[in-house]
């Protein structure tokens, strides 16, 4: 199993709805995609920070490498250019049905620090209310980032935390 995700970084001044129009008219097509687990298409659009974000769960590396390199991906390059897509392992994939319900994805991203004895990982957010989470690790650069799909936004993260809102979910 492989996770992966791009982050393109847009002008603030980037009509976002642009991005809606091309989810809402293309999403469905990653639907039972080859060895997709699942992909989210995320967004953030505030007045300081637009971003294009998907997010990729993929069961097999066959159907990743297809997506990456037969024609698929060349879509983000024609219309954003050159992106480097972000690598990970899937420690913890908690993928239920009520992920469609979710309207938002909570991110957290966290170091992974040196140590002598090698620990499992776990998920750091307690007491919210998720659809579905993902936990995935990178040991080349030792970080982990935490995915809660939400169907709201609890007050007490909504200043501190990374959220992106959820345009369609391809499983």
């Amino acid at each position: 199993m492989n996770a992966m995700q791009y982050k393109i970084k847009l002008p603030n001044d980037y009509d976002m709805n642009k991005i809606r129009e091309r989810v809402a008219q293309n999403g469905m097509k990653t639907d039972g995609f080859e060895d997709l687990e699942m992909k989210a298409y995320l967004i953030k659009d505030t007045p300081t920070k637009k971003e294009y974000a998907p997010l990729y769960i993929w069961k097999q590396q066959a159907g990743m490498n297809h997506f990456i390199f037969d024609g698929f991906y060349d879509n983000i390059l024609s219309t954003f250019g050159w992106q480097k897509i972000n690598i990970a392992i899937p420690y913890i994939v908690e993928l239920n049905p009520t992920i469609q319900n979710a309207k938002y994805v909570l991110e957290v991203e966290q170091e992974i620090n040196e140590t002598a004895h090698m620990a499992g990982l776990n998920f750091s957010v307690e007491n919210v209310p998720y659809e579905a989470r993902v936990l995935v690790y990178n040991p080349d650069k030792w970080k982990k980032v935490e995915f809660y799909f939400l169907e709201d936004i609890p007050q007490s993260l909504e200043a501190t935390a990374s959220i992106y809102e959820i345009l369609h979910v391809s499983q």
